[in-house]
């Protein structure tokens, strides 16, 4: 497109050949984006250079923005140039912002992570072997005063001295 001699009243490269400058935005527009892509919006076309890494400059004194015959823009990219076709493949398109909850997470070696996985498997196991226990302690306890109560009942009103219990 800026090589096209029939764009060059609209699109050319600057003097030094490090940025490339679009000249009435209307009528290049009009005229020449939609011969290139599948629309003729000069704000789309912004935001596809945009997230290729170009950066624009308006070059249009602020009083005279209101026309779009009088706007003249200027992007450029530094592996954008004049005369070097060769850092064309270079210029992708920008990776889209993380998510913020991803942003703190660090990719782990494999190792470590099927460590950390086994760590964690293992800490539930615990967990659940501490909670199973609990639950055998809360009935020995209760089976210990049910017999209590049954040598008070029984016996000669004294119960028999049963250790108390502790566990481990």
């Amino acid at each position: 497109m800026i090589n096209d001699p029939k764009s060059q009243h609209f699109i050319a490269w600057t003097e030094l050949g490090t940025s490339f400058v679009v000249s009435n935005v209307g009528e290049f527009s009009r005229s020449i984006l939609g011969s290139h892509f599948k629309h003729n919006n000069f704000s789309s076309f912004v935001r596809q250079l945009n997230m290729y890494g170009f950066h624009k400059i308006n070059r249009t004194p602020r009083a005279q923005r209101t026309s779009t015959t009088s706007q003249t823009w200027e992007f450029s990219h530094p592996k954008f140039l004049r005369a070097r076709p060769d850092l064309l493949d270079a210029i992708k398109r920008k990776a889209l912002e993380p998510d913020p909850r991803e942003r703190g997470r660090v990719e782990l070696p494999g190792e470590v992570a099927r460590l950390l996985t086994d760590m964690r498997d293992e800490n539930k196991a615990l967990w659940r072997e501490i909670s199973r226990l609990g639950g055998r302690r809360r009935k020995v306890e209760k089976l210990t005063g049910i017999v209590r109560t049954l040598c008070d009942t029984i016996g000669t009103g004294t119960s028999p001295s049963l250790p108390p219990f502790h566990f481990h």
